[in-house]
């Protein structure tokens, strides 16, 4: 029983393979029939219509096609277009959410408490602008808690641009001796310290009013008036911040 039925699968597969080729050949020779007669009908122009017919038809289904790819790329290029200026307009806010983690991680962040973040709109030189408004001489912070500078609203500037002062020229305590900040280049120092003041690497360096400005990079030397005393100093502000803080 189970060879005959395999023997009558097996029969079914080969007839069935059978009708499939001689369908085929049928299929082949009607289309060479209809190619013979056009060819006898219409001559050579019948066999340049032929030579040109799977050009025409990929033209053809090209026009058909081609529209509705068309609209899909100019909708995905919107849609880019879309997604780029979210993340253009989110970027800001990642940098201002990245430099407040970083201040709240600072030893200012007590006395920081309440500080405005800002970006940064301007930059000529070591000189830059902030995007806001405060009074002028309130403290001007980076990520760190370290003191970069003071706000200096200028009439003429645009409207919501803040000028920040270069920090040259602030008044500076060390160790219990008054000093004075000058900047030279990306590198800032102490000067104005007394010839004998004891002071040594590592100590902290603050603003009169209690800011951080940066620590001794080495004990001071005498100056080229030999009249005072000079130190360069390290662990000061970032100037190259995108964020700053302002406290008011």
């Amino acid at each position: 029983m189970g060879n005959r039925l395999d023997l009558t699968v097996h029969r079914y597969g080969r007839r069935h393979r059978l009708r499939r080729r001689v369908a085929v050949w049928l299929a082949a020779l009607a289309a060479a029939g209809l190619t013979a007669a056009a060819v006898w009908r219409f001559g050579p122009t019948a066999i340049a219509w032929l030579t040109a017919l799977p050009a025409r038809v990929e033209t053809a289904v090209g026009n058909w096609v081609l529209p509705y790819y068309e609209n899909q790329l100019a909708e995905l290029d919107a849609e880019n277009a879309r997604l780029r200026e979210q993340l253009a307009a989110r970027a800001g806010l990642r940098q201002e959410n990245q430099a407040l983690r970083g201040l709240l991680g600072s030893p200012a962040a007590e006395a920081a408490r309440g500080a405005q973040p800002m970006p940064v709109v301007q930059r000529v030189g070591a000189r830059f602008s902030l995007a806001g408004s405060a009074p002028a001489g309130a403290a001007v912070l980076d990520a760190g808690g370290r003191f970069a500078g003071r706000t200096a609203p200028d009439p003429e500037a645009e409207a919501g641009v803040l000028p920040v002062a270069s920090p040259a020229g602030t008044s500076c305590l060390a160790g219990g001796q008054y000093g004075v900040l000058a900047v030279e280049g990306d590198r800032w120092f102490l000067e104005e310290l007394p010839r004998h003041s004891g002071l040594t690497a590592g100590c902290t360096v603050t603003t009169a009013d209690g800011w951080w400005m940066g620590v001794l990079a080495s004990a001071p030397v005498e100056d080229e008036t030999g009249l005072c005393a000079r130190a360069p100093l390290e662990d000061t502000a970032d100037t190259g911040a995108s964020v700053y803080f302002v406290v008011t």
